[in-house]
C-alpha cells in the first residue's frame, strides 16, 4: 500500500512540476564554451522542433555576426551603435557555432559564451563575456543576445560566470534589425541565414564598422500601406485565447518598445507578426 501511495504521488509530482533547463557541454576549449540546452518536464525533453542538425559554413557564419550591431544609451541618454561581436572572435565563435549546430537535435538550442581577453600592463588580466542563444527555424536563424563584451569581475571563476537565459535580461542593449537581419525580440534577431548577402561581408545600412559610433536619434523606417495591409492581415482573425502566456509577455514588451519608440513602425509590425505565426 505504502509503494502505491509513493508512485501515485511520483506520477502527480512529475505532472505537476514546471519545466526544467538542462544543459550538456559539448564545446570547451580556451575562450569559448558552448551547450546544448533543452526544456525538460519531469523526466521528458520537451518538443522544440529545431531544424537541427544543420549545416551552415564557418565563412557564412562570420559575415553574419560580423554584421550584428546592437545601440545602448550613453549616461547622457545619447545613442551609441556598435559591432555586438568584437572582430577578435567573430572568427572562433562562427567555428564552434558550425560544429554545434551539426551536432544539436530538434530539441535542443545552443548556449554559447566566449571570453575576451585583453592585455593591461602587459598582462591578460581583463575579460569580456559575450553570451546568447541560437537555434535554426522555420528557415531561420534565431540569435537571442543577453551580454556583449561584458566586463567579467575578478570574483567570477570560468565555472561561475552566467548563463544566457531566455527569461534574464541582464544588459540594456537593443538589436539594430533591418534586412536580413529581422526584429524578433529586443535582443533577439531572426536571421535569413541563407540570403546571399551572407556569402560575403555585408553591413546594414549606417553600420558602425567595427566602431561605437554615437547618434541623436533612431531613425524611423517608413511602412508602406500595402505592407501594413498585409503584415495585419496575418493577426486578423487570432484571438488571445488562442496565445500561449510566452507569446502574451512578448507581444506586452513588443507594445512597450513601440511605445517608447525604441522601435520602428515596420520592425514592430514584422516582429508582432513573427510571433503570431507561431501558433
Amino acid at each position: 500500500m505504502l509503494c502505491l501511495i509513493g508512485i501515485v504521488g511520483l506520477v502527480g509530482m512529475q505532472s505537476g512540476c514546471a519545466a526544467r533547463t538542462v544543459r550538456s557541454g559539448i564545446i570547451n576549449r580556451s575562450g569559448i564554451e558552448v551547450e546544448l540546452v533543452r526544456e525538460v518536464k519531469g523526466f521528458t525533453t520537451q518538443s522544440r522542433g529545431f531544424e537541427h542538425p544543420a549545416i551552415i559554413s564557418v565563412p557564412r557564419l562570420s559575415n553574419i555576426l560580423g554584421a550584428i550591431e546592437v545601440e545602448t544609451r550613453d549616461e547622457s541618454g545619447v545613442t551609441v551603435r556598435q559591432s555586438a561581436f568584437h572582430r577578435e572572435i567573430i572568427e572562433e565563435t562562427a567555428t564552434a557555432l558550425a560544429e554545434a549546430f551539426a551536432k544539436a537535435n530538434p530539441d535542443q538550442e545552443l548556449g554559447v559564451q566566449i571570453i575576451r581577453k585583453v592585455m593591461h600592463y602587459g598582462v591578460f588580466n581583463k575579460k569580456y563575456l559575450t553570451s546568447f542563444l541560437a537555434y535554426i527555424d522555420e528557415g531561420h536563424l534565431y540569435l537571442v543576445l543577453r551580454r556583449i563584451d561584458w566586463f567579467v569581475s575578478s570574483n567570477f571563476k570560468r565555472d561561475t560566470f552566467p548563463k544566457a537565459r531566455r527569461d534574464y535580461r541582464p544588459m540594456k542593449f537593443r538589436v539594430v534589425s533591418g534586412e536580413p537581419l529581422f526584429y524578433a525580440g529586443p535582443q533577439t534577431l531572426e536571421i535569413a541565414w541563407r540570403d546571399p548577402a551572407f556569402s560575403q561581408k555585408f553591413t546594414l545600412p549606417g553600420s558602425s564598422k567595427g566602431t561605437k559610433r554615437r547618434r541623436e536619434v533612431l531613425l524611423q523606417s517608413p511602412l508602406s500601406k500595402t505592407e501594413r495591409d498585409v503584415l495585419e492581415a496575418a493577426s486578423t482573425n487570432i484571438g488571445i485565447d488562442e496565445l500561449t502566456p510566452e507569446q502574451l509577455r512578448a507581444l506586452a514588451n513588443l507594445e512597450e518598445d513601440r511605445q517608447k519608440g525604441l522601435i520602428t513602425e515596420s520592425a514592430y509590425q514584422r516582429a508582432k507578426r513573427q510571433l503570431l505565426r507561431r501558433r
